[in-house]
This record gives C-alpha cells, structure tokens and sequence, in this order.
C-alpha cells in the first residue's frame, strides 16, 4: 500500500469518480425485472419446455376475471360490452369502425402495437359458436334443398316411367321432396332442444334462449355453467378471459402491453351495467407489479442501510473518521450496481437482496482495515474466504441464486480494493493532517518558549 499512501489524493479522486459515475449509471440505466427466467433456467428441461409453449402459443396469459352474476353478464346486453372489450384486447380493430375510446385510447394502442397473440373469452367463445352454427345451419339446408331437389327430380322420372300422368308425377315428386324437408325438420328440432335454436332463423348473440342453452347446465343447477366450459366460466359469479401476450417481448413491452389492458377495462364504453367489474391479473401482472415494488424498495432499502449503519458507527466509535468505514462501503455499492448497468443486466431479486449483504461486508472490511492497516494479509485471506464461500452458490441450477453469488463475489472483491485503496488513501491524508498540525503547535509552543525567556532576562 506505499503507492497509494504515497499519491492519495490522486488514488481518492478515482475512487471516487468510479463511485459517482458508478452510481449515475446504476439511477439511469438500472432497470428491474422479475421475470420468469430468473427462477428457471433456460437450459434446463423445464426451461425449454416452457419455450417451446411460449413460442407455439403465446408467453403467459394476463386474465381479467369478470366478477358478477353470470346470467345477468351473458343474458343481457353485458355480453356485447364483454365482447367489445375482448376485440379490444386482441388487438383487431374493425375495418372502417370507430375504435372505441379513439385514436389515442388504450383499444387504438393495442391495435398499433399488436402485444397480443390471441384472446379467448366468454364473448368471443359464445360470437364463435354462433357463427359456427350458422355456418353448419346454412350448409345443411343447402345440402337438404339439393337433397330435396334430387328427390323430387327421381320421384318424378320414376313415377313418369311407371306410365303415371305428368300430374300424378309431379305430385308424387312434391311429396319426395316435403318428404326430405321433413326429415330435416327433424334435425331442427334435435338442434333446437340441445342449443335452445329457432326453427324460424339462424341462432343469434342476443338471443337468451340460446346462450343460456349453450352455457349452462340445468341439472346442475339454473345458473350453474356446464362443467366443459370452466376455463370461461369458473362459476356462476366469474367469467374469464384470457389474454395471451406474443413471446419474446422485453420487459418494458410487457409492462406496456399491461398497462394498456388496464387501461381498457377501465374504459366506460366496457362498463357493465349488471354490476360486474373488473379484475386484471395473471404472471405478467404480479411480475409488473413486482418490478414496480422493487423500483421502490431499493431506495428505501439502502436509506435504511445507511442511517441503522450510520446510528452503529457513530455510537459505537469516537474516532473522527468513524464514518470512514461506511463511506467507503457506499462507493463499494455504487461500483458493483454501476458495473451491473454497465453490462446491461437487470435489477432483480437476487441483486436487491445483495443489496444489505454487501453493504455489512464493506462496512466490516473497512473498519478491520482502519483498526489495523498493517494486518492486510489476514483481511485479504478473510475476504477470500467469504468469497470461497459464496462461490458454492454458483451450482445452483436457479438463475437467481447463481446470480446472487456472483454478484456477491465480485461485491467482496471490489469492498475488498476499495478499502485497501481510498481507505489507504484517506488515512495517509489523515495521517499528514495529523502531522501537519503538531509540526505547527510544536513551532508555536518554540515560539512561547523563546518570548518567555526574552521577557525574564528584560525583567
């Protein structure tokens, strides 16, 4: 330590340069994350597994469970807002129609930005089976009239062949073909008591008889939906639907694509007048919010480091720079989160709760360092020992505690240089100080002397 002790000043500037800029990366550009691969890692089976869904069908859902009476949402015209807003969700924006909430509402975002793979809910789901039984609808009376034609036409030619009169034949044809659109009368009514359908016309969204056929399940209960359809309605108070997020977006987009879902079920063009409300939720929402609460807690974590640390130190030691150790454990700090910036990784879990860790050890290192500056072997082979021990960590197959560990590691080796550098940097300054100022009351108390005795031999 000669060298620094005998440039500290230079030795502290770039300490401390480190530190400020350090610390300016790690405000700046230091964003936190709590996703997923931070607890499964990427190479593993289960990792991989959950790749390859993501990738075939979309990253994790965000679901908004819809809270209130199930008839009311979907006997009423609640099921139209409901389906309103699961278009709105998905992002597919109705050609030449006006967006709901306008060019710069949360429905005009999400068809701009397009975060969304798919969307299933129970508006979309009861709109699909509409249009499905219609379709099957329309292609059987298509094929029941060419069926009918068909019928009529040989009914007609075998009764001419029979040598019956044209009239006779075309009577026995007529009744082929009512014959044949009896039959398919038939099927409208085995349609009709299993969907609740109208002979008269195609099933309809707005149509009571049918949605309540088609959801739920009488013998179970009047507003109890059938046990097949619970992933939509989990019972006879909830629906829900579920957004699938595209895989791969980054976190920022992510939490945008939240944002703008909150936002929409929030609009008054989706309220619904049953009561129902609202509830978003799902791994992408807990992991917002997550990310959000530990934005606010890492500053709040080391205010709180900080002032307990400054409490101890202060009330434990009388030395003037007792306050050295702590410092020095801040610039320690500043450097490792600046470092972690720099590299673009994320804030997560694991580094927060380095956070406290690395704080004790620093502050620990700096204050054997300043009670006894020769003994640098026994600090250094101290300071190898706890990182020794964090290595171990290293082999865990969760991101996060590996990540844990090496943050640690490399946290112990930057406490450790620090302390041996702007701590020896600051107690050579102090050390000149000190013999700065005795040089100087040695010299005044010369000079009383000499007064003195020049004042005795006048008198």
């Amino acid at each position: 330590m000669a060298w620094v002790a005998a440039r500290p000043a230079r030795v502290l500037a770039v300490v401390l340069v480190l530190a400020v800029v350090g610390g300016g990366l790690a405000l700046w550009r230091l964003s936190p994350s709590a996703a997923t691969s931070t607890l499964v890692g990427s190479g593993s089976a289960s990792g991989r597994a959950t790749d390859i869904v993501h990738r075939r069908f979309g990253d994790d859902a965000v679901y908004v469970l819809v809270r209130g009476d199930l008839p009311r949402l979907v006997l009423t015209s609640d099921l139209n807002r409901l389906l309103g807003l699961e278009g709105c969700l998905s992002g597919n924006a109705p050609a030449g129609a006006a967006v709901p909430g306008g060019a710069s509402g949360a429905c005009a975002a999400l068809a701009r930005e397009k975060p969304v793979r798919v969307v299933y809910g129970p508006g979309t789901f009861i709109n699909s089976s509409v249009e499905e039984l219609t379709a099957q609808l329309q292609g059987r009376t298509r094929a029941r009239a060419a069926q009918a034609d068909r019928a009529k036409e040989a009914a007609t030619k075998l009764a001419l062949g029979q040598g019956r009169s044209a009239a006779e034949a075309r009577k026995l044809g007529k009744q082929a073909e009512q014959l044949v659109y009896a039959q398919f009368a038939q099927e409208l009514l085995a349609l009709n008591a299993k969907y609740g359908l109208n002979l008269t016309g195609a099933p309809k969204v707005n149509d009571p008889d049918f949605v309540y056929q088609l959801v739920f399940d009488p013998a179970r209960g009047a507003r109890v939906p059938k046990a097949r359809f619970a992933y939509l309605f989990p019972s006879a108070d909830s629906a829900l639907v579920s957004v699938r997020l595209k895989a791969g977006l980054s976190d920022a987009a992510r939490a945008r694509a939240v944002a703008l879902i909150r936002s929409a079920v929030a609009m008054p063009e989706f309220k619904l007048d049953g009561g129902g409300r609202y509830v978003v939720t799902g791994v992408p929402v807990l992991a917002g919010d997550l990310t959000s609460v530990l934005s606010a807690s890492i500053l709040r974590l080391l205010l709180v480091a900080v002032a307990v640390m400054a409490l101890v130190l202060a009330l434990l030691f009388r030395s003037r720079l007792r306050l050295l150790p702590l410092g020095l454990a801040l610039c320690t700090v500043a450097i490792v989160f600046g470092g972690l910036a720099l590299l673009g990784l994320p804030l997560t879990m694991a580094s927060i709760a380095v956070l406290p860790v690395l704080l004790g050890l620093a502050v620990d290192y700096a204050i054997q360092y300043q009670a006894r500056a020769r003994s640098v072997r026994s600090i250094c082979t101290a300071a190898l020992a706890t990182a020794v021990g964090f290595l171990v960590l290293l082999l865990s197959p969760v991101p996060m505690v590996r990540g844990f560990g090496a943050l640690l590691v490399v946290g112990v080796g930057v406490a450790l240089a620090v302390a041996l550098t702007a701590g020896t940097a600051v107690l050579a300054l102090a050390s000149r100080r000190r013999a700065s100022a005795g040089a100087v009351a040695r010299s005044l108390r010369g000079a009383g002397e000499l007064f003195d005795g020049a004042g005795g031999a006048l008198r």
